[in-house]
């Protein structure tokens, strides 16, 4: 008769407040860059050809500030002490004590091994952390452009110019991150469903 040894449970890797609010915005982001990709920017409010591609940029532009909020409060809460795994699991390269893991990490990847899905990885945190940051510049050049395009605000033509260029750079920047996080998600899935499917051949 064998007896049963009760693990201890292991706390989850991020606490419920960043999984959802992690979901909302990679949700929110995909759908303005599937929008991005249609639309057509018209020259003025009420102007232009009044098709499906100008309702995609308006639903764009009208879902921007949604999106926006979504990741300033995603940069709010993982700055608070009590999230889990917190700010600095975004950017280890700040921080001495994961670097030495983190350039481990990056060795590995170089001959195709992904980290552990169980545990916290430097890497897919600097993965995070980038696309968080990229995320956030497009939020705020997409502002600025709402700004000047939709409101009375008076906003520089160079400084909508740029802003305008920015978005679009760092718009091809996310897709990298989207497909990057896509794929290597695929990659463990993979990796695992593979490891399962193998016959077990310890003693019964």
């Amino acid at each position: 008769m064998c007896s049963k040894h009760s693990s201890p449970a292991r706390s989850p890797k991020y606490d419920r407040v960043s999984r959802y609010l992690h979901t909302a915005l990679a949700t929110g982001v995909v759908i303005e860059l599937l929008l991005q990709a249609v639309m057509r920017v018209p020259a003025g409010v009420g102007l232009g050809k009044d098709d499906w591609h100008r309702e995609s940029f308006e639903v764009h532009a009208h879902f921007g500030p949604a999106v926006a909020v979504i990741c300033a409060l995603f940069w709010i809460w993982i700055a608070l002490p009590f999230s889990r795994p917190g700010i600095k699991h975004l950017f280890p390269w700040l921080h001495r004590g994961p670097r030495p893991l983190l350039q481990r990490e990056l060795s590995e990847l170089r001959r195709l091994r992904l980290p552990s899905p169980d545990e916290l990885s430097p890497l897919v945190g600097t993965i995070h952390g980038l696309g968080l940051l990229a995320v956030s510049g497009t939020v705020v050049a997409g502002f600025v452009s709402y700004l000047g395009y939709y409101t009375g605000v008076h906003v520089a033509p160079r400084i909508l110019h740029w802003s305008a260029l920015a978005l679009i750079v760092l718009s091809w920047a996310v897709w990298a991150f989207v497909a990057g996080h896509a794929s290597m998600a695929l990659w463990h899935w993979a990796r695992t469903d593979a490891r399962h499917s193998q016959p077990d051949t310890g003693a019964s």
